[in-house]
């Protein structure tokens, strides 16, 4: 039982009611844990702007936090590079879905495991960034429950998550639940959704709505309680959409598609560079199509009036995370981590730490 635990897991799990995927050929390998220096090396930093002239190396502040799909969470200072292993894998216990408190001392996470009565288990943990006080926040009522995805509000005194759960005699239902920050009853905020993301004001909530008819999605907006949804983005324009971010500013949301919009968005806006151009993605690294669906970072104002296409890159399940001040955006992919300038419209290849899974950035106050 345990060993095929281990397998399902391992592999490309379903981890609470969303792929993790392959673990990548960049995760660190196991052996790596008493050395990370042997995997984990940071390259020299490349930067280019569109038109392919050379661009100063960014400057980055703060620290990065990742899930590479092995079931192993990674803190790593964004300014060096230098990145060590929180959460370690065993046979009965593997980690995913890290994102940062707002004061970046500590974060939450997914840790699947074993129950007692020998079933998967997709519970809510939070840890300190050494790994120490490594405590459960929400075990699911029941081995049909799994979480996933969790973040706090900007606040801090939430924390949000995707609840999954199976509906007989095929299907799986997911809802938006949050609970206190300091421990509670979880509350169900909006039912038929997944993946959210709140607007710094606290006024309003967007998520994934996944057709479970077709397998597309789309993306929605309502009030944070819930009320007076609306579709933002159709679940016919891409293949599948994934990971929504608010700025930290409000003024939009970014999220990965992948493939090329099937439909007229509002107000699309493009850097037009041919796609995989050599001074994008691809002089840093091969394309990834082999290994999974090519994706690309888009962006959306709040009232859906207006989209943006931020790369063409066609990344291998890429997941972004904002800076504070809104003008960049780091994310990392199988191939490594990567770095948007919203202002100037360079690409920077920042380490070749990368893999299948979630993918945060803290910084500190100016």
């Amino acid at each position: 039982m345990m060993s095929k635990f281990y397998f399902i897991l391992f592999g490309c799990a379903l981890l609470s009611g969303g792929l993790l995927g392959c673990a990548s050929a960049n995760a660190p390998a196991p052996d790596s844990f008493a050395r990370p220096a042997v995997t984990l090396e940071r390259p020299t930093v490349r930067a280019s702007l569109l038109d392919g002239s050379s661009a100063a190396p960014p400057a980055l502040t703060g620290k990065f936090i990742f899930a590479p799909g092995d079931g192993s969470i990674w803190l790593q200072d964004a300014a060096t590079g230098k990145a060590q292993p929180v959460i370690k894998p065993t046979p009965e216990l593997l980690a995913d879905a890290p994102s940062f408190a707002p004061d970046g001392n500590s974060f939450v996470y997914i840790r699947s495991s074993l129950n007692a009565q020998g079933n998967a288990q997709n519970a809510l943990y939070r840890a300190r960034l050494d790994g120490s006080q490594n405590e459960p926040v929400l075990i699911p009522p029941d081995d049909k429950t799994s979480y996933n995805w969790p973040h706090y509000s900007w606040d801090g005194k939430w924390i949000y998550f995707t609840a999954s759960y199976p509906v007989p005699p095929n299907q799986q239902a997911s809802s938006i639940q949050r609970i206190p920050a300091t421990g509670g009853q979880p509350q169900t905020i909006i039912e038929n959704a997944r993946m959210s993301t709140e607007a710094p004001d606290g006024k309003t909530i967007v998520f994934v709505r996944f057709n479970t008819t077709d397998f597309t999605a789309g993306l929605w907006s309502a009030q944070l309680d819930g009320s007076d949804a609306r579709e933002l983005l159709s679940d016919q324009v891409f293949v599948m959409i994934s990971s929504p971010q608010y700025a930290p500013d409000g003024s939009q949301i970014l999220f990965t598609a992948s493939g090329p919009n099937t439909r007229p968005l509002p107000g699309l806006q493009s850097w037009n560079a041919p796609a995989c151009a050599p001074q994008l993605l691809c002089l840093f690294a091969p394309p990834a199509y082999a290994d999974g669906l090519p994706w690309d970072l888009w962006s959306v104002t709040p009232d859906g009036k207006k989209f943006a296409r931020l790369t063409q890159v066609g990344a291998d399940s890429p997941w972004p995370a904002w800076s504070r001040d809104s003008k960049q955006i780091a994310f990392f992919d199988t191939s490594g981590q990567y770095l948007v300038d919203l202002t100037t419209h360079a690409l920077t290849q920042i380490s070749k730490n990368g893999g299948h899974g979630v993918f945060g950035w803290w910084q500190p106050e100016p």
